[in-house]
């Protein structure tokens, strides 16, 4: 492991520590309270499906009190992608954007270090701590969903983590690239946030909104949530689409970082 990627991971090392604590709070507090949605299942059933179809979408459908159903709606539909790429957006955003705005990038670049490395460095470190992430979900809920009856199949546990962990990368590529463009971090975290806000609206209301019907797969959460990995396992397409963001982001962001004058 080379000196740069060294430090870059060790950069990372309170997020790993801060998030992954983080997620499986989430997954604890999430298992705890299902003992309860199973006591209240029918009136729960009855509710969700009077719900507008376009709220059914945003939980992950009508299954609501299965453990599958549950984990699909409650933490791989809202609170988990949430975490995942507040954290994603905020670690691409610093990788250069934040170096650059902080001045650390021209120190950076004065050693015997070509950009390229230095974008390459950083970007394996985010792919590492979201794959960290990923496996910290999976952990938690695999040790802990049982003591409280929320059982799911490995398997299915392992792809939405997957999954989870695609989409936190598809959006640090976006994030990368903004950066990587303007030098700016606000910029960045601003864009690709924003656009995290307007995937979420678009992939909720495009099934019971027709004239968003076209736009939905330009957004990458309906790669994400559909069909959902949890309960359908995983689509070559989605991971493709998810992978092939990342990857242009990344490729992108090299293009431009490369070419253009860094701030003073």
């Amino acid at each position: 492991m080379n000196g740069l990627l060294a430090k870059s991971l060790s950069d990372q090392r309170r997020a790993m520590i801060g998030w992954g604590l983080g997620i499986a709070g989430v997954a604890l507090m999430y298992a705890a309270v299902y003992p309860s949605i199973q006591d209240s299942a029918k009136e729960l059933t009855d509710y969700v499906e009077n719900l507008p179809d376009a709220i059914k979408n945003l939980i992950g459908g009508e299954d609501y009190t299965s453990p599958t159903g549950y984990l699909r709606s409650e933490l791989f539909s809202s609170m988990g992608p949430l975490l995942v790429l507040i954290f994603a957006i905020g670690a691409a955003g610093r990788a250069t954007a934040g170096e650059e705005e902080n001045q650390t990038l021209d120190l950076l670049l004065s050693t015997p270090v070509r950009r390229r490395q230095v974008l390459l460095d950083k970007a394996v470190a985010i792919v590492a701590v979201c794959a960290l992430l990923g496996a910290v979900t999976f952990a938690a809920v695999a040790l802990i969903g049982p003591m409280f009856d929320l059982d799911v199949p490995v398997a299915d546990l392992a792809a939405a983590c997957l999954m989870l962990s695609l989409l936190g990368l598809s959006f640090a590529g976006i994030t990368l690239a903004v950066g990587a463009a303007t030098g700016r971090r606000v910029v960045a975290d601003a864009a690709a946030g924003g656009f995290a806000v307007v995937a979420f609206i678009v992939n909720a209301l495009a099934p019971s909104v027709s004239w968003l019907a076209p736009v939905r797969p330009l957004s990458p959460l309906r790669w994400y949530m559909e069909p959902s990995a949890i309960s359908d396992g995983l689509t070559a397409l989605n991971i493709a689409v998810l992978v092939g963001i990342a990857i242009v982001g990344y490729v992108v962001a090299h293009v431009l970082f490369e070419r253009r004058d860094l701030h003073g």
